[in-house]
């Protein structure tokens, strides 16, 4: 079955291009790609090309998810794969390509309408990736750029999509009630030995509500955590871990309201032992707001009352 290696890189569409670059490498610690012609603006988390791309506009969501496979060959049989479960596929040009800094790319829809462009041939960039920012650099090379949390609103649809056409195995579900009877279900699909590349869930107001990128050690991410509180992002939730792929990490706003999630520690699957398991809750300990308003100091005199 032609399978996909990676999830290879993301692209945004952004209204505030400039608010992007400073959070990108001021709070994130990405390093701004060069020698790109195009609209489209590239970010490096490593030493490819582009990890991240920005293209101007007016969505404010992810537009498309760069996949990568082994060569052409493999990228037309995903497109033929396609087409036999009902999806139909179309070749970018080179100049699109060069503009991702790949070879080569296709480009189908996911059932939710967003781009998904399985390519081969990611460049590499000229110069090392300098992680005077972040010391240990980010957990990439095989298990890609990170993950992302996608709306699905028919989770089994698209699910379907990820694993017929594109070879995606189940890691396991979160399934709970939240204070509020907010109910959450969440699929989670890996396609290497990174615990997940994609989290599906549903009710969500764009199309993404998260990406996560992974950190070489506990310290560099909570560096990170104390550029964003310096640099006024505002976190959304502080330091946790999660249940079922085991990540420290903390969650912060984009300048285009959806999330970045900067961890730690994620575990690893084994195809050859790995059973998919439903979790009760979203989080082991912490992933709480750190704005939350904390009982008022009382004195020895009124603890004595």
């Amino acid at each position: 079955m032609p399978c996909i290696e990676q999830l290879g890189y993301l692209v945004f569409e952004v209204s505030d291009p400039s608010a992007w670059e400073r959070f990108l490498t001021q709070v994130v610690g990405a390093e701004k790609g060069v020698g790109f012609d195009g609209p489209l603006v590239p970010y490096r988390l490593d030493d490819r090309a582009a990890r991240i791309l920005l293209e101007p506009g007016s969505a404010d969501d992810v537009v498309a998810l760069g996949f990568e496979v082994r060569d052409q060959d493999t990228m037309r049989a995903v497109a033929a794969r396609a087409r036999a479960h009902g999806h139909s596929s179309t070749s970018l040009s080179s100049e699109e390509a060069r503009a991702r800094g790949v070879e080569a790319v296709i480009r189908m829809h996911e059932p939710g309408g967003v781009a998904v462009e399985v390519f081969c041939g990611a460049a590499r960039a000229s110069e090392p990736f300098r992680r005077e920012t972040v010391a240990t650099g980010f957990v990439t090379d095989e298990l890609g750029l990170g993950h992302l949390a996608l709306r699905a609103d028919e989770i089994p649809k698209t699910r379907a999509f990820f694993e017929e056409v594109l070879g995606f195995r189940l890691s396991d579900h979160i399934r709970c009630t939240l204070p509020g009877d907010f109910r959450v279900d969440i699929t989670f699909l890996h396609v290497n030995a990174r615990h997940h590349s994609i989290a599906l869930g549903s009710g969500l107001p764009k199309h993404l509500h998260h990406f996560m990128l992974q950190m070489g050690s506990l310290d560099d991410v909570g560096a990170a955590l104390d550029r964003a509180f310096r640099n006024d992002v505002r976190v959304v939730q502080g330091l946790g871990r999660h249940p079922n792929d085991r990540m420290v990490s903390f969650y912060c706003h984009t300048p285009s309201g959806f999330e970045c999630e900067i961890g730690w520690g994620g575990r690893t699957v084994d195809d050859s032992t790995w059973e998919p398991t439903t979790y009760d809750r979203i989080s082991e300990w912490g992933h709480q707001s750190p704005y939350r308003k904390f009982p008022a100091h009382r004195t020895q005199t009124e603890k004595s009352r």
